[in-house]
């Protein structure tokens, strides 16, 4: 089962709320807090992203080389 980029980056949001949430509920919350979960959030987003532009890079390449060896051979 492949997990789209999109889900990825809704768990690490949602993992990232609720840590915030309990640290709220533990009265624990502050401004660092915020700012490092937001760090968090931003840094594997962009990881997130990269990869998900290799992969369709690599695919479409992968598809384009196929596609090119197809006509090569009815040529």
């Amino acid at each position: 089962m492949v997990i789209s980029a999109q889900e990825r980056l809704a768990d690490v949001v949602a993992a990232a709320v609720e840590v915030a949430a309990e640290a709220a509920e533990a009265g624990t919350y502050t401004a660092d807090l915020a700012r490092t979960l937001t760090a968090v959030v931003g840094k594997v987003g962009a990881r997130i992203a990269i990869d998900a532009e290799t992969r369709g890079f690599s695919s479409g390449w992968t598809e384009a080389v196929a596609f090119s060896r197809a006509r090569a051979r009815q040529g």
